[in-house]
């Protein structure tokens, strides 16, 4: 660097800090002015005598719309709980299981099938949803509908012999996207009660269980 461009940077550092103290030379001029003259005290006393009432009455209402809104969306969450019990966890009302803890008694296909339900293996839950639609496929065939697979006999149905028919359709598709998709489709023990709860009810209209 040379002597020159030193010189101009040591000129331009203390142009600089000049500049600097005169800005806080009048900011300081400024506020000791501002509060010399009381203007600060007068904002303070118009803040509190005219604003801070208002301003506590808002909050006050605030705080009560606040409150209800809490409370209404509790009440709003609560049942959307509830219907997602009843959609995704529908084995608490309806039973697959007797009260002691055991099997129910009845049919020994579909005790096969809760067996593997309450397996702790995901591949068990798989084969209790494809056991479940041999069962409706066996039904079917004994109720006289035709056809070369469950897909095409349910096609035939009519919904007024066949109650549950909109569950038998819901629980074979997932049957299906087992069938297709093997150890690669995802299955967890509350899907896997909820889809043969959905068999269940088809069951129990036509007396299998």
């Amino acid at each position: 660097m040379s002597d020159r461009e030193a010189t101009e940077r040591i000129i331009s550092l203390l142009a600089g800090l000049i500049l600097l103290g005169a800005v806080a030379t009048a900011l300081l001029n400024f506020f000791e002015n501002f509060i010399s003259e009381g203007l600060l005290t007068r904002i303070i006393d118009y803040f509190l005598a005219h604003i801070w009432p208002i301003w506590k009455i808002v909050a006050v209402i605030t705080s009560i719309l606040a409150f209800i809104g809490i409370v209404y969306n509790f009440w709003k969450l609560r049942g959307i709980e509830i219907e997602e019990k009843k959609i995704y966890n529908p084995v608490s009302e309806i039973s697959l299981v007797s009260e002691s803890g055991g099997l129910k008694d009845g049919n020994e296909k579909w005790n096969k099938v809760l067996e593997y339900m309450n397996s702790s293996n995901d591949s068990d839950w798989r084969l209790a949803v494809m056991e479940a639609d041999v069962m409706l496929e066996d039904l079917l065939r004994n109720l006289g509908y035709q056809g070369d697979s469950t897909g095409e006999m349910l096609k035939s149905v009519d919904k007024n012999n066949f109650l549950t028919l909109d569950d038998a359709w819901e629980a074979h598709k997932v049957r299906n996207d087992i069938a297709h998709s093997g150890i690669n489709f995802q299955l967890n023990e509350r899907e896997t009660k909820r889809v043969l709860a959905l068999f269940e009810k088809v069951f129990k209209e036509f007396n299998v269980i």
